[in-house]
């Protein structure tokens, strides 16, 4: 499948993309992914650096670039500034690169290199797209997929598609990111981008009056959202989490908040690709699929408690032809998982927990213990160093307006830990903090 043909679904006059400096129809669409091609240099197997950060600019460049370059690149703009980057670059290889200097030799085409005003390569590729890992826990990875595994569950339904418009506040050149992007672009949906505003309050008010009716994101930017109450009364046709285990109180609290949406759970990563969804509005998921399989996908848990994907007619590779799989076909998606009542729960990334005296605690496990307590807003569990324990575990948390006494709040809040939790897995300390990060891709900020 090449990405520009999912545009001939949609009229020329539609609005597909808008963003806080332009908007932009199909029609304009095709216009500018010509013009790029017109810039780029027809060399022999490109292996191209896509690094722009305007969002509308670096999409258009990427439908330019499918079927005239070899392998893609998709640089998040947070990772062009991050120490990695270098390393990362050099690692892949890039023997062109597309920035906001165009640092390749600008060549327009000889008139025999178009057809019907397109400029048209002597090869066409069947382009792999490489992203990087989020690096969340340690450096990130650079993966390879297919146009084809990127967008296998897509829903193609354009008379569907156009009654949605999606926002999108992920990084269009992460995973998630770009499956917003990609369904957009497949049933012909409006997505608005306002992934590159600041401030969470400038990214709700763009989201806002561009009616934006659908929205993915991490349980940690929604449990943000619901704090703020600047979306009441907004109504919602599709809610969507991912990125992080989410617990009953933010799947509950999103139903209450959204009556009329439907409300999934994503599990999906940028190793394996895309996985499944869950939409009985419990966490985790059923354990059938374990024996079943899910959306084409098997299921498995180590003897280490992770959980293993073996993905659907998709080989998962790191950039230079490494398999990620098991002799079986399996990725490791390092998710610490629990089957419990019937269900198979999410705890959190074995590479995240933390060794207190011997013992393994995992901070999100901590975390969803905590937000059992009305009047926490958000908490992240973090280690401490300790001569004698190793590690010792500590809780940041963000309470609401309602909690007066902090001091008898703290110790409801250790009396609930203790009642929940074993006793190595109760937070040592606790401090009342202002607010709670979250980093460029909607998670915790665990660094």
């Amino acid at each position: 499948m090449i990405l520009e043909e999912l545009l001939n679904k949609v009229d020329d006059s539609q609005l597909l993309w808008v963003s806080p400096e332009r908007q932009i129809t199909a029609g304009e669409l095709k216009r500018d992914i010509v013009a790029c091609r017109k810039l780029f240099p027809l060399t022999d197997k490109p292996r191209v650096a896509l690094e722009l950060s305007d969002s509308v600019s670096a999409l258009t460049w990427m439908l330019a670039l499918d079927g005239f370059s070899e392998v893609v690149f998709l640089v998040p703009a947070s990772l062009q500034k991050s120490n990695d980057y270098v390393h990362l670059k050099r690692q892949f290889q890039a023997n062109l690169t597309v920035s906001e200097s165009l640092d390749c030799k600008v060549r327009v085409p000889a008139k025999e290199e178009y057809v019907d005003g397109n400029p048209t390569p002597a090869v066409r590729y069947a382009t792999r797209w490489v992203l990087a890992t989020s690096g969340t826990t340690g450096i990130p990875k650079l993966i390879e997929h297919s146009t084809d595994s990127l967008t296998k569950t897509c829903k193609v339904d354009v008379s569907r598609g156009k009654d949605f418009i999606w926002g999108l506040v992920f990084d269009p050149f992460r995973f998630a990111g770009l499956q917003v992007v990609l369904q957009a672009l497949s049933s012909g949906s409006k997505l608005v981008l306002c992934n590159r505003i600041e401030s969470f309050s400038g990214q709700v008010n763009f989201f806002r009056d561009s009616h934006a009716n659908a929205l993915s994101a991490t349980p940690t930017y929604w449990r943000k959202l619901l704090m703020s109450g600047a979306l009441q009364g907004h109504v919602f046709r599709q809610v969507t989490l991912g990125g992080e285990p989410a617990d009953r109180s933010v799947l509950n609290a999103l139903k209450s908040a959204f009556p009329s949406a439907r409300v999934a759970h994503i599990y999906a990563s940028t190793e394996a690709g895309v996985g499944f969804s869950v939409t009985d509005g419990l966490p985790g998921f059923p354990q059938r699929y374990l024996d079943e399989g899910i959306a084409g996908n098997k299921l498995r848990i180590s003897d280490s408690g992770t959980l293993l994907v073996k993905p659907e007619k998709h080989t998962p590779v790191i950039s230079g032809g490494a398999s990620l799989t098991n002799a079986e076909g399996f990725v490791d998606t390092g998710d610490l998982v629990e089957i419990r009542g019937g269900r198979v729960h999410f705890l959190g990334r074995d590479s995240g927990t933390i060794n207190v005296g011997g013992n393994k605690v995992i901070p999100e496990e901590v975390e969803s213990v905590i937000r059992e307590v009305e009047g926490v807003g958000e908490v992240i569990v973090k280690p401490k160093s300790s001569g004698v324990m190793g590690e010792l575990v500590t809780a940041e948390i963000q309470i609401l307006s309602s909690v007066s006494d902090k001091a008898v709040f703290k110790n409801a809040i250790i009396a609930h830990c203790r009642r929940r939790l074993e006793k190595h897995k109760v937070p040592a300390l606790i401090w009342f903090v202002a607010e709670i990060e979250h980093n460029s891709t909607g998670k915790i900020n665990r660094t």
